[in-house]
């Protein structure tokens, strides 16, 4: 730093503001800087100034499922702000493992990480107390975090979503409704079927023996479920399926049928994932703001790191329903 400050004619404390992005420097300084330390041939040794600093200047981000295009576009727009505030990312991909969650936990205080963004399938006593030992900002994206833990979360309204698509079938004079959901310990798929369940009965619709069925995050399961559910609820003239993946299997299924879609069998889905606009697919579901989400869980964490007596409020998104090809009125 000593060179780059003699070459540039400024102090070292200059070039050391210049470096950690201090909000002083000036942009101008700030790239003299950055070009004089390239011509040097100078990197930081970023465990030097992690030790000065008592920082790693790094995140961790836990996910269940790093192939879920769901989550990637998430982690995404999380990168985006932890990269421009000068921080780097340390991915956990836990498989929906409670042993991997509970070891990417574990190491984050090995690592000396300066916090956490964490989505996490299991949460009970003992994962509690890891997460409290950890003594760092932790911000819960797409869960929940229970009510003994004080921490921040980032998340949609699936309930309110959730019930707007199955008014919209309602509104579409359907009646005979079928549900396809994800497992039971999902809190999104339990707050998913709950609104099912609610607006079906506010609207005094009996949900017929046979018209629910549960599976996995999966294109496979979909494609299960609808064959199960249209044999279990023969006078099923729509279904809401708890997420795009499900919804595109069974879109699948009843192809193969020759069953049409919207014309036989309408379908609403939940996710708005890219692949649910295809142009063959073009399926009516429910949006959330997935890059905005990650976003908004970064800066939500880097606040807490910067500030750090800062009471940082949860933030809970809206939905949007997308009407696409997939749902017509049913005739009476």
């Amino acid at each position: 730093m000593k060179d780059v400050a003699k070459k540039l004619g400024v102090s070292v404390s200059t070039v050391s503001r210049a470096i950690n992005n201090h909000p002083d420097i000036r942009p101008k300084t700030k790239q003299e800087v950055l070009e004089a330390m390239k011509e040097l041939n100078y990197t930081p040794n970023a465990v030097a100034r992690s030790l000065i600093q008592r920082k790693s200047f790094t995140i961790g981000l836990m996910l269940p499922d790093i192939t879920d295009p769901f989550l990637s576009s998430m982690a995404q727009g999380i990168e985006e702000v932890i990269s421009d505030s000068g921080y780097h990312l340390v991915y956990g991909n836990t498989s929906r493992i409670r042993e991997k969650e509970e070891s990417f936990l574990l190491s984050a205080a090995q690592r000396k990480l300066d916090g956490l963004i964490i989505t996490s399938d299991y949460m009970d006593g003992e994962m509690m107390q890891v997460l409290r030992n950890l003594e760092i900002p932790i911000v819960f994206l797409r869960r929940r975090p229970p009510a003994e833990l004080d921490m921040p979360f980032v998340d949609v309204d699936h309930y309110k979503g959730s019930c707007r698509a199955v008014e919209y079938l309602l509104s579409l004079h359907h009646r005979h409704i079928g549900f396809i959901g994800m497992p039971d310990f999902s809190y999104t798929g339990r707050e998913r079927y709950r609104a099912f369940c609610d607006t079906m009965q506010k609207n005094n619709i009996p949900i017929a023996e046979g018209a629910t069925i549960f599976g996995e995050r999966s294109y496979q399961s979909g494609y299960e479920s609808m064959r199960d559910l249209t044999a279990s609820y023969p006078e099923m003239t729509a279904v809401f399926a708890a997420n795009d993946i499900l919804a595109i299997g069974a879109l699948e299924w009843l192809a193969e049928q020759n069953i049409s879609v919207p014309d036989q069998m309408s379908i609403v889905g939940f996710d708005n994932l890219e692949v649910s606009n295809l142009h063959w697919i073009k399926l009516t579901t429910v949006a959330q703001p997935r890059k905005e989400m990650g976003m908004k869980s970064a800066e939500l964490l880097m606040t807490m790191i910067q500030e750090k007596d800062s009471k940082a409020a949860s933030i809970l998104f809206d939905t949007e329903l997308i009407i696409r090809r997939t749902c017509a009125p049913i005739n009476l």
